[in-house]
């Protein structure tokens, strides 16, 4: 009896050149879609509790100044705006800059990661020697936490941001030079880079509250 020819199946067509080809997904690995909240979910928890706090702190010294208007007023009109112009630009572009580390860590680059981190940090140093500038210039003129409200609310509520900011100098600095080092950051530390990235997001964003709040209106 004939034999019959078993029919090949067609080899599969080479995708086209600079079209990604989708690796399979490990067993037991979610996708992407429900992979969870960008930085952990205890991150989100702590912006939640860190926004509704300084928000609780935004208010109370917005409320302070009634029947102070005069005093609260002159205090203002002692602050260095440019002083805190300039350090509204260092923050954002610390963020500018850990943003693109993020970026660079999800395209493998730990050259790139590195930097881009080294670089928000330093960013971050350099809006604190600016603050400390602001402290020193007030100390010299006899400010202090007992002055009056206004300089009790500037001087703990920026004090209290900048400790948020020191955090965030650590940590970029921390990862930036685990990147440098050895095979640098892999895919396991993604949870670490994003997470790290949007708590200096975070000190970014009550800061361009605190700004136009302590410096320029009068609520």
């Amino acid at each position: 009896m004939p034999v019959e020819e078993e029919e090949a199946e067609p080899a599969a067509a080479d995708p086209p050149r600079g079209e990604a080809v989708a690796s399979p997904t490990a067993v037991g690995d979610p996708p992407d879609a429900t992979r969870g909240l960008t930085g952990g979910t205890a991150l989100w928890i702590l912006m939640t509790v860190e926004v509704a706090t300084f928000g609780m702190f935004f208010l109370w010294f917005a409320s302070s100044w009634h029947g102070h208007v005069e005093v609260y007023a002159a205090s203002q009109a002692q602050l260095d705006v440019r002083s805190g112009f300039v350090g509204t630009v260092l923050l954002l572009a610390g963020s500018w800059l850990a943003y693109e580390g993020v970026l660079a860590h999800e395209d493998e680059r730990n050259g790139t990661t590195a930097r881009s981190f080294l670089a928000a940090s330093a960013v971050g140093c350099l809006f604190t020697v600016n603050k400390l500038a602001e402290y020193a210039a007030h100390a010299g003129h006899g400010v202090s936490l007992s002055t009056n409200g206004f300089w009790f609310a500037y001087l703990f509520l920026t004090g209290l941001h900048l400790l948020h900011v020191l955090a965030g100098v650590v940590a970029l600095a921390v990862l930036g030079f685990r990147a440098l080092r050895g095979a640098g950051l892999g895919r396991e530390d993604t949870l670490s880079v994003e997470a790290t990235a949007g708590y200096w997001h975070l000190v970014d964003v009550i800061w361009l509250f605190l700004f136009p709040l302590l410096y320029l209106v009068q609520p």
